[in-house]
């Protein structure tokens, strides 16, 4: 059983430095009691498949307005430090507008990790100010803050064009202020009904999870269900609402064809985007090469790059062209789809060290 502690596995660097974080919109993640809403109960039965998914920590989206107080919260947050998992709360917080203390502080006295909030500026740094009252909390923030995190959603905004997505990454990285998170929860939204259109999706999980940095994911992402909806959660079963809940309801907006795309089915498949993200995420874990804090750019062909983390042997490469490119030396760790007769098909990402 993991123990929450206050550094990274290189045994040198905060908890969050390069922490996988996993939003959960906690009203369509598990539904424990049967009303056909998820709950923090619901969250608590499913801690085991978080940690073997391999996250580090776990942001609750949709709970700002409940009790801090209440016995359920109180459950998941014994249970979940037990498992070496941290807790942050989603908020909409407006420092310009009033003291945040009297919001924040119910949430931290309660033990969880930290917030990530709303995308707002804090020029005063006052939401930083009370979270520092409490040793080892941390905010993951957007715009200007005194946050610990950069929440960015560069990489998304970048779309699938390995040019634009360098750029993007070269950006960032290049910026002064918080260590960045990146996130792709934004991309398109379009409901996926096969393996094959995943290709992109697959290719960028293994770019943001190679780069510096903490990581965003939100709840489904890694099953590759779209990011920008309310997705309730498919965990097993052939039949809707695939385990999310025991209460007879209309679950026509879970649509049917996601029996092969729950966690059951994907689990058991090793070509899974499921597979894909667990294995990609206990070698960032546990891989001594996954460190250093920037990145140098080899020559690629067109419409491909590849990098290597400063500092250590990862290499990461995309072809976003439309055919087969070589691959730089090195001996492959992981791909987002199988090599062709040695060769990064279109639209696939490497690991190599």
């Amino acid at each position: 059983m993991r123990q929450v502690g206050t550094q990274d596995h290189h045994g040198e660097r905060p908890w969050w430095f390069d922490a996988v974080c996993y939003q959960i919109d906690v009203g369509a993640f598990a539904d424990a009691d049967g009303d056909g809403v998820g709950d923090l109960d619901g969250i608590r039965g499913r801690l085991g498949y978080l940690e073997l998914l391999g996250v580090d920590v776990i942001v609750l989206a949709g709970i700002a307005g409940s009790d801090p107080a209440s016995p359920a919260l109180a459950r998941l947050l014994a249970e979940a430090h037990d498992n070496g998992l941290r807790v942050l709360m989603a908020m909409d917080v407006d420092p310009a507008r009033a003291d945040p203390g009297p919001v924040l502080r119910p949430w931290l006295d309660q033990g969880v990790d930290g917030f990530h909030l709303a995308p707002r500026n804090d020029p005063a740094d006052a939401v930083a100010s009370v979270v520092a009252e409490y040793p080892d909390r941390i905010v993951i923030g957007s715009g200007t803050g005194g946050w610990q995190l950069l929440f960015g959603l560069d990489l998304a905004v970048a779309g699938f064009s390995a040019e634009p997505v360098r750029k993007a990454i070269t950006t960032v990285l290049d910026s002064p202020g918080p260590r960045p998170a990146w996130a792709m929860a934004s991309r398109d939204s379009t409901r996926i009904r096969d393996h094959a259109a995943l290709t992109p999706v697959r290719a960028m999980a293994l770019v943001q999870l190679a780069l510096p940095g903490a990581v965003c994911l939100r709840h489904g992402e890694e099953l590759g269900l779209p990011g920008t909806e309310r997705v309730r959660m498919p965990w097993e079963g052939l039949m809707r609402p695939f385990g999310f809940s025991a209460a007879r309801a209309d679950w026509s907006s879970i649509p049917h064809d996601w029996v092969h795309f729950t966690v059951e089915a994907q689990l058991e498949d090793e070509e899974s985007t499921l597979s894909l993200y667990r294995h990609a995420m206990e070698m960032r874990a546990t891989h001594p090469a996954f460190t250093g804090d920037e990145v140098e750019w080899f020559g690629a062909p067109e419409d491909c790059f590849a990098f290597r983390r400063v500092g250590s042997s990862l290499i990461c490469a995309l072809n976003t062209s439309a055919e087969p490119v070589p691959l730089p030396p090195g001996e492959v760790l992981l791909s987002s789809r199988p090599l062709v007769a040695g060769e990064l098909p279109p639209g696939t990402a490497a690991w190599l060290v």
